[in-house]
């Protein structure tokens, strides 16, 4: 069965989203209980839901319905909706019956008569109800519509943000990225700069050393080497001892001043992510209130649309109605003429004969 010629490939797409609501273990198929619900979601209810539910039942005996199944019910209902307007055969009929009756009235025939109105009766409901409901299947064929497509907007504006808070998500994840880079590219160019400049500084050696090297000097000079070499000694380990603990004091004040870098790097990092979020908190926001009033318009069209059928179907009702009497009332007239012309002319025929 083709589809295509029944539902566009929007409608499809629509409806297969709708089903999919229902289909929360994405197997394909919802069950026979979910039926009515997923009709009810596009706008199918009263007996044209029931004959849909009822075929469902009869034609799903696992209980199982799978999507091409359910589009095959939605079609059948489709085609078991009535057309509109009078049938011609019924009308002829009631038209025959009302010459009928007419004519059994005129003669007498009351009781024959009486059965030609209730019958006459019987059938004008009968087709006053066939009319009727085709107007209403008409109506809930346009709501379905029209539910199917504010359900495919609805998917569209769905599909529309989350593209698009994607995208912000991806972008955002770039700017973490580049800013890590550079933060990194930075940290390495202020650990050489602060290294280099540690380094590049003199030390600044304590008295007491810069002394035991004057009398090294000194003695060197006056040739007292042995003296010199002693003296030597004892500054050069007085140089390592104070070498040692300035290492320790320009480690110390690297890490400080590397933590202090490393924290304004993180300070500006922890600012990007919460623009970041607030940024993102407002995008959901925007995208809460537009689906709201997306929802809000789509249920005012749906009243719109309520409303309109409910004043059209007064009318047409009472069209209906009308059109059944007047016909009938014709078909009345009509037979009524024929038998007065008749009954005048068998009596000139009469007086012609005396």
């Amino acid at each position: 069965m083709d589809k295509e010629a029944t539902f566009s490939r929007e409608e499809i797409s629509a409806l297969r989203g709708i089903f999919s609501l229902y289909d929360t273990d994405d197997s394909g198929y919802i069950s026979t209980q979910e039926l009515s619900a997923c009709l009810a979601k596009i706008g199918r209810s009263g007996d044209d839901a029931e004959k849909i539910q009822a075929a469902a039942n009869e034609k799903c005996q696992d209980g199982r319905i799978s999507f091409d199944e359910f589009l095959g019910l939605l079609e059948q209902g489709n085609k078991d909706v009535p057309g509109e307007g009078p049938d011609a055969k019924v009308m002829e009929f009631l038209r025959i019956l009302e010459e009928y009756r007419v004519k059994c009235e005129n003669e007498g025939n009351y009781l024959e008569a009486g059965r030609a109105n209730g019958q006459v009766e019987t059938l004008r409901r009968q087709e006053e109800k066939r009319q009727q409901k085709a107007i209403r299947a008409r109506q809930i064929n346009e709501r379905t519509e029209v539910q199917i497509a504010h359900n495919l907007q609805y998917t569209d504006f769905n599909a529309a943000w989350d593209k698009y808070m994607e995208e912000y998500d991806n972008m955002a994840q770039m700017y973490i990225q580049q800013m890590t880079e550079r933060h990194a590219v930075n940290l390495l160019e202020f650990q050489r700069g602060l290294q280099k400049e540690m380094t590049q500084k003199p030390p600044k050696w304590s008295r007491e050393l810069l002394e035991w090297r004057r009398r090294q000097h000194i003695l060197a000079r006056q040739k007292n080497y042995a003296e010199a070499q002693k003296i030597k000694k004892i500054a050069d380990s007085l140089e390592d001892k104070e070498r040692g603990s300035m290492n320790t004091s320009h480690a110390a004040v690297f890490a400080r001043k590397e933590a202090s870098f490393r924290q304004q790097q993180q300070a500006e990092l922890q600012a990007l992510l919460k623009r970041i979020d607030a940024r993102r908190k407002e995008h959901i926001k925007q995208r809460n209130l537009d689906c709201k009033r997306l929802l809000q318009r789509n249920r005012n069209v749906q009243a719109v649309l309520e409303s309109k059928q409910a004043v059209e179907s007064v009318k047409l009702f009472a069209d209906i109605k009308k059109d059944l009497m007047h016909s009938l009332a014709v078909a009345s007239t009509r037979t009524r003429k024929e038998a007065t012309g008749g009954a005048a002319g068998a009596t000139g025929t009469s007086v012609g004969a005396q």
